[in-house]
């Protein structure tokens, strides 16, 4: 009874925490502060490298207090970053909110997934994360909608009432216990040299998984509108696609009726051999339908595929070391994404086209890294 009490209060923190009624404006909301692009990319990278220090050692505090405890504190820390964002006036007050938001996403990091699987049987795994990617996507889904009804450019009243929804996130979590498990005394764990060896050990998985999703992220996010301008499809449509391809991702909660037919092999191998094909046929075929259901099929490629990848790094986590091993795998994983994101910089501003095609060989290789990396889990 308690592991479904305890999913069913994570779920609903995190339907609260998808309530972000201000991020279809979070860059104007800066810039009416008075931010600039370049003050905006700077505190990004300044979160970033905050977020990869503390990685591992909060896996590594996560695994010693509880993941409990620190998804408690996390979330505390995420909804006083919104209370600071709400308020912020100024570089120094964004920075604040940034850096607030970049310690408690790195406690979060490895620690809510590694909870989630200790909350049911483990050959459930994937339907639960299959779910939680569901539930964050109907919080993106509601929160779009109640922008643009209610809030229009009505910044900080968005903003406020996001305090509200991240606020009753972090008092949901104070509900939650510990889920029953094994978990080995301290001086019985495995040390943190063993969960970095694996990760490098097994870093053709992460590489691909890598790969694979920040081509889905680049693409439907940062490249989707200019593909649908080279189609030819007027600006006014721009909102509705963006709600349909939001609208995608809760395929996801699929991801193990996919597997369950074609196996996790055959799965990856369609999700990730499918998307080359989806990014190729964009490049190619600049349509407007091409383009849309492009945009569309790759992020419900990338929704069905992220549960796999989470269960299968979960599975091989050892006892009393989850955390600190999740959290070694997003390094990998963050690094990759890191590398990956200025090629694709670079070949947007020679075209969309040449993007699309480095998604369509990322998506290849990825996919030949992943199963690669599979066969060595068995």
């Amino acid at each position: 009874m308690d592991t479904r009490r305890n999913t069913a209060l994570f779920f609903a923190a995190y339907f609260l925490e998808g309530l972000c009624f201000y991020a279809p404006v979070a860059t104007l909301y800066r810039q009416s502060a008075g931010l600039t692009l370049a003050q905006m990319g700077f505190i990004e990278s300044v979160s970033v490298a905050l977020m990869l220090l503390l990685e591992i050692p909060w896996g590594r505090v996560a695994d010693r207090l509880g993941h409990r405890r620190v998804i408690v504190l996390s979330t505390a820390l995420y909804a006083l970053s919104k209370v600071v964002f709400w308020r912020a006036d100024g570089f120094g007050d964004f920075l604040l909110e940034r850096v607030i938001l970049a310690v408690a996403l790195a406690g979060l990091s490895g620690c809510d997934s590694a909870y989630l699987y200790a909350c049911g049987a483990p050959e459930e795994g994937q339907r639960r994360f299959g779910m939680w990617g569901a539930v964050q996507t109907a919080g993106l889904v509601t929160a779009g909608v109640c922008s643009t009804l209610f809030f229009g450019e009505n910044y900080r009243s968005a903003a406020g009432w996001t305090v509200v929804t991240y606020g009753l996130a972090a008092l949901l979590t104070l509900f939650l216990t510990e889920p029953q498990g094994a978990a080995p005394p301290a001086e019985e764990r495995p040390p943190l040299r063993a969960a970095l060896g694996w990760s490098l050990a097994h870093a053709p998985l992460l590489v691909g998984a890598a790969l694979f999703t920040e081509t889905v992220q680049f693409v439907t996010v940062f490249l989707s509108q200019l593909q649908y301008q080279r189609s030819g499809i007027p600006l006014r449509w721009f909102g509705l696609l963006y709600l349909l391809v939001t609208l995608a991702a809760l395929a996801g909660v699929r991801s193990h009726r996919l597997t369950g037919r074609l196996g996790r092999r055959g799965g990856v191998l369609l999700l990730l051999g499918g998307s080359a094909a989806l990014c190729l046929m964009m490049a190619l075929l600049p349509l407007p339908g091409a383009s849309v259901l492009g945009i569309m099929g790759l992020r419900a490629a990338g929704a069905l595929f992220e549960p796999v990848s989470l269960d299968l790094q979960n599975a091989a986590a050892p006892p009393g070391c989850a955390a600190a091993q999740l959290s070694c795998n997003a390094m990998v994983m963050e690094l990759t994404e890191a590398a990956l994101n200025p090629a694709f910089g670079a070949a947007a501003d020679l075209g969309t086209g040449w993007a699309l095609l480095l998604g369509a060989a990322a998506c290849g290789v990825g996919l030949v890294l992943f199963l690669h990396g599979m066969g060595r889990l068995n």
